[in-house]
Parts: C-alpha cells; sequence; structure tokens
C-alpha cells in the first residue's frame, strides 16, 4: 500500500498560491487540481486508509496469487467509515495531519486513534491533529483543528478557532495522555519518552487550523479576526485548501 511520505505530500500539494501575514497570524492557501488529484489519487488513498487501519499486507497476499482474498481482507480491517459526512471529516484531520508533517516539521502521525475507533461512523472527540517535534529537537507542540465541508461556512472556521481557546488552558499531560498510552501498549519506547517530555507545562505550542473545501472562498478566516480580539491565541497558522473536484470523487477514497 502505497502512502505519502513527506516529499510526495509536498509535491501533491505545492506551494501556497496566496500567503499574507495578519494581527492574528499567517495565512496560507493552497489548490488542488482535478489532474493533480488523479495524478495522486493512489497515494491518498492509501493514506486514509492507513490512518484508519493498520492492515497493511493485502499488496502482498495478492502478490501470492489471491487477490480475491486480499480485497476481502483489505475491506474487513477497513476503519474507515461510509457515513459520507464523517468522510469528509476525516479527510481534513488527515489532510492537516500530513500537512502538519511535511509542511510545519511536527510529527504529528505518531499514532492513529481512528484506528482504534469503535464506532467508525461517528466522528471521534479531542483534539483534531497533535504534533510533536523529533526527538533530536528541542519540543514543541501542535494543536490544530481541522475543518472539511463541501462549501467554506464561516461557521466552522469560528468554532474551530473557539475550540483552540478552549484547549489553550489545558495540561499538556491531559492533551498527550492518550497518545503516550498507545505507544506504551505498543511497546515503542523512544515514542513513549519522547511524548513523556513534551507533556511539561514549560513546553511551547503552535497553533494550525486547516480548512478543506471545494470552493474558494474570498476571505476563509475572517471569522478569525473577530474572534482574536477577544480572545488572542499566538502563534497561529490557518491554511486553506480547495480541491478542485467534486465531493463523490473525494468520498470515494474511503472505499477500501
Amino acid at each position: 500500500m502505497k502512502i505519502f511520505d513527506r516529499q510526495s505530500f509536498r509535491q501533491f500539494l505545492g506551494q501556497p498560491i496566496y500567503s499574507e501575514k495578519h494581527s492574528w497570524g499567517a495565512e496560507d492557501r493552497f489548490k488542488v487540481s482535478e489532474n493533480t488529484l488523479a495524478s495522486y489519487e493512489e497515494l491518498l488513498e492509501g493514506t486514509i486508509y492507513n490512518h484508519h487501519s493498520s492492515f497493511d499486507l493485502s499488496v502482498e497476499i495478492a502478490e501470492l496469487g489471491f487477490p480475491l482474498a486480499a480485497k476481502a481482507m483489505r475491506q474487513r480491517n477497513s476503519g474507515n467509515p461510509a457515513d459520507d459526512k464523517t468522510q469528509m471529516g476525516n479527510l481534513g484531520e488527515v489532510i492537516g495531519a500530513e500537512f502538519s508533517r511535511a509542511y510545519l516539521g511536527f510529527h504529528a502521525v505518531d499514532t492513529y486513534p481512528k484506528r482504534l475507533n469503535t464506532n467508525v461512523d461517528q466522528a471521534m472527540k479531542g483534539v483534531d491533529i497533535v504534533g510533536l517535534r523529533e526527538r533530536t529537537e528541542p519540543a514543541g507542540l501542535l494543536i490544530g483543528e481541522a475543518k472539511c465541508a463541501q462549501e467554506h461556512d464561516k461557521r466552522l472556521v469560528e468554532d474551530a478557532y473557539k475550540h483552540l481557546v478552549k484547549l489553550e488552558g489545558e495540561e499538556s499531560s491531559r492533551i498527550l495522555r492518550f497518545m503516550k498510552e498507545s505507544h506504551r501498549l505498543s511497546g515503542n519506547r523512544e515514542l513513549v519518552e519522547n511524548t513523556d517530555r513534551h507533556m511539561a507545562k514549560s513546553v511551547p505550542r503552535d497553533y494550525f487550523i486547516i480548512s478543506v473545501t471545494l470552493t474558494a472562498p474570498r476571505s476563509p478566516f475572517s471569522a478569525i479576526a473577530e474572534q482574536f480580539e477577544k480572545f488572542p491565541l499566538k502563534p497561529l497558522l490557518a491554511v486553506h485548501i480547495q480541491f478542485s473536484t467534486e465531493k463523490s470523487r473525494l468520498t470515494g477514497l474511503f472505499e477500501p
């Protein structure tokens, strides 16, 4: 199964088509054309599956001469949601995690909590994106919110900002407890230690909002300026990504 690495994801998304500095932080906008989506569809599909399932033996089984069995096992072990609303929400979180890793230098895909979701068609609660610095770098925490919808909705961005403000008051240990326990159960001592050092109160935080839509709004983050006056939050990066395609093309990526 092919999935994005940092280099291929940057090639997929490319450079921002628009960047601006605001009093509240920085804004970048990207656009994914229909042709680009077609070129990277296999990688995006594999990455979505990888965020929802740890089963990765279907290719080997198919190469042994059992393609139907491989397909059946891939479908059975898929944690991909079938509900289109949940699919769109999860897509935003997957794109956000990969963006955090490829563009911001955070190791944002240490854990895949969607793999542990007991109800795949219900969105998981909590923080959408949590990023940590690598073990060789000074500790730094990224807290992110992702919104994905067919049409841009100012209220969704406002909700994302308000949730980040709420999370600003949360202890790092509370935010990272699930991640640390997941690493401990998997026996990955290095990731346990790296997560543990990010739990200190002194660890600096970056904040991140990513909005994914099929349209190109004129001012996708106008709601942030309004909220910033009431609840200042820094440093903040807001990213908008437009997919120039049909909604069915994106939800179809979840078919295992």
